[in-house]
């Protein structure tokens, strides 16, 4: 398993990590736009955006019900406690080198990804010649 360069900065994976998120992020977001162009893509659209708004109104219901009940603060405090404890450990540290290189491979990925459905979108205008199949 190969590590970062300048382990003994903490800084690094973080940056790293950060970097890589937001290549990934631009990766989505140059996927989705070429996937944006057909009339499929465009009812597929729709229906996230309603599908979107549900989820926003019970997101909404969900905080809501959390913020008045007192066993899910006192949970809560305690989750984020031992995320504290967590982000100190050498584990944590070696999962989020982990991931980063995953995330990496994951852009790779995607831009591999994007290239095909920008070459399918050029070739799928075009066909080739009709072949009779019988002869009669």
């Amino acid at each position: 398993m190969s590590q970062p360069e300048d382990n003994n900065s903490g800084q690094q994976p973080q940056d790293d990590l950060a970097s890589e998120l937001r290549e990934l992020g631009q990766q989505i977001e140059h996927a989705v736009r070429t996937a944006m162009d057909s009339d499929r893509a465009k009812q597929l659209q729709s229906d996230i955006a309603s599908g979107m708004k549900e989820i926003g109104t019970q997101m909404q219901s969900a905080l809501k019900a959390i913020q008045e009940d007192e066993r899910l603060r006192t949970l809560a405090e305690r989750g984020q406690q031992a995320i504290s404890q967590a982000q100190e450990s050498q584990t944590a540290k070696d999962f989020q080198e982990a991931l980063t290189r995953g995330i990496s491979q994951l852009n790779d990925q995607m831009a591999a990804f994007v290239s095909r459905l920008q070459s399918s979108a050029g070739d799928s205008a075009t066909t080739g010649k009709t072949t009779k199949l019988d002869d009669e």
